[in-house]
């Protein structure tokens, strides 16, 4: 009888410290969103290559203080527009990638700029792999680099343009 009330004091203690241990873990919502400026100039009968890099600093938005504590991180959402287009409404961006650091996001083909930022296009990022690899990789960094390289044909004139990335996701932190 007092090996059964030992085991079931033992049991409920091991129960009430991991419901404890699950209290000092936070799920912190955050919104990051940042923005590519690129230039393409004026092409002359042949594409012109781009490779522009920006960084994203995750010590940013709504978790900052609580970057170092970040144990996992599920995106919610992934998306990118194109926005604010001036120049050659002709123009197109014949093939490109978007990266995250090494992870390709997206592939750009034959794409007119103008219009889908006139469209207000939403591209949407919905490959569980990508995904899975983004939310490593914000886990087990600070920061990321966006990459966008490809080439570009505007013989009319040059293009300048934003690509947008909005990433929601949500954080667990352990205290």
């Amino acid at each position: 009888m007092k090996n059964r009330i030992a085991f079931v004091f033992l049991a409920t203690l091991i129960i009430s410290c991991g419901n404890f241990f699950e209290l000092l873990e936070l799920k912190i919502d955050n919104n990051l969103t940042e923005s590519v400026a690129v230039s393409i100039p004026k092409t002359v009968g042949t594409s012109g290559a781009f490779n522009l890099t920006k960084t994203l600093d995750l010590r940013s938005g709504d978790f900052a203080k609580y970057v170092d504590k970040i144990t996992a991180v599920k995106i919610n959402s992934f998306t990118y527009i194109y926005k604010d287009f001036t120049g050659n409404t002709d123009g197109v961006i014949q093939s490109g990638t978007l990266k995250f650091d090494s992870t390709e996001i997206g592939t750009i083909t034959n794409l007119n700029i103008s219009q889908a930022a006139s469209a207000g296009t939403v591209f949407s990022i919905s490959d569980g792999t990508v995904i899975s690899q983004l939310e490593d990789a914000f886990v087990n960094n600070s920061s990321t680099v966006i990459t966008l390289a490809g080439n570009g044909l505007s013989d009319a004139g040059p293009m300048d343009f934003k690509i947008e990335v909005h990433i929601n996701l949500t954080a667990t932190i352990k205290q």
